[in-house]
C-alpha cells in the first residue's frame, strides 16, 4: 500500500528521517543494531495523517518483524523510544560480511590489496587486516575514522563497524554508511562490496595533524607541515604497509 486511508504516503521526508535517526541514536531503539527500518508507533501508519518524528522509531529488521507479526507490542517499542539502546551505550553497530579471502581497501584513488597494514600514521595502523585465528574463519578488518576536526565518529573492530551516537547524523542505506558533521556536510561515505571489498567513497578527516580528503577518484593527504600528496589510480599490492605517514 503506497498510501494509507488518509492519503499519507509511506515515503517519510528525508528531514523527518534525520530527526528520527538523531533522536534514536542511529540504531534500533530496542537492540541498538545499525541496519534499521522506520516504524510508526503511535499512531500506526494506517491511522497517521502526517509523519511526525516523535511518533516514529528505528527498528532493526529482526525487531521490526517481531512487532509486525504481533510477537512484540507497540507498547514495547514506545517504552524503548523513551530510552533508546544506542543512547544508553553511546553507539550503534553491525557487522560487515568479510569472507576468508584477504579484504581489499579502496581508499579514494588508491587501491590497497594484500596489505596487512593498508595505511599507518607514525607507526600506528590506521587500518589493519589479519587472518582469523579460527580455521576457515574470515579475515579481520579494523580501522578508524574521525571528522574534519579530529573527532572520532566511526570505528571498525574486527569486521564490526561502530558509529558514535553523538555524531550529527549517521545514515545506512543499502551498502553505504554516510556520516555527516552538519547539514549538507558529509565527512564519510563508506561502501562495502561483500564479501571482501571496502570502499572509502568520500572522506574529510583530520588525525594526528594529517588531513585526508578523498572521493572515488583521488586521495589528498596534507601533512602537519602543510605539504600535500595527491594519489590517483594508484595500486598497492602485496605490501606489508601500503601507505606510511610520519
Amino acid at each position: 500500500m503506497a498510501t494509507n486511508r488518509f492519503g499519507l504516503s509511506r515515503e517519510i521526508p528525508s528531514e523527518v528521517k534525520r530527526l528520527v535517526r538523531q533522536r534514536c541514536g542511529f540504531g534500533c531503539v530496542i537492540c541498538g543494531l545499525g541496519i534499521v527500518q522506520y516504524e510508526h508507533v503511535c499512531p500506526e501508519f494506517k491511522d497517521a495523517v502526517s509523519h511526525q518524528e516523535e511518533n516514529i522509531a528505528l527498528l532493526c529488521p529482526q525487531c521490526h518483524a517481531k512487532v509486525t507479526t504481533g510477537m512484540w507490542s507497540k507498547e514495547k517499542v514506545a517504552l524503548a523510544m523513551k530510552n533508546p539502546q544506542c543512547k544508553k551505550t553511546g553507539y550503534t553497530s553491525e557487522f560487515f560480511d568479510i569472507a576468508n579471502n584477504h579484504p581489499t581497501l579502496r581508499f579514494g584513488g588508491v587501491l590497497l590489496r594484500n596489505c596487512p597494514t593498508p595505511i599507518q600514521i607514525q607507526g600506528y595502523p590506521l587500518f589493519s587486516i589479519k587472518p582469523s585465528e579460527e580455521p576457515s574463519g574470515p579475515f579481520l578488518f579494523s580501522g578508524l575514522f574521525t571528522d574534519s576536526n579530529g573527532k572520532f565518529t566511526l570505528a571498525i573492530r574486527e569486521n564490526e563497524w561502530i558509529a558514535q551516537s553523538d555524531c550529527w547524523d549517521v545514515e545506512v542505506r543499502g551498502q553505504s554508511i554516510t556520516v555527516r558533521e552538519d547539514r549538507r556536510l558529509i565527512h564519510l561515505i563508506l561502501r562495502v562490496e561483500p564479501p571482501n571489498e571496502i570502499i572509502v567513497e568520500r572522506l574529510n578527516m583530520s588525525l594526528c595533524g594529517y588531513h585526508f580528503e578523498a572521493n572515488s577518484d583521488f586521495l589528498r593527504i596534507q601533512s602537519p607541515t602543510g605539504r600535500s600528496n595527491n594519489f590517483s589510480s594508484i595500486i598497492c599490492d602485496n605490501c606489508a604497509v601500503g601507505i606510511s605517514l610520519g
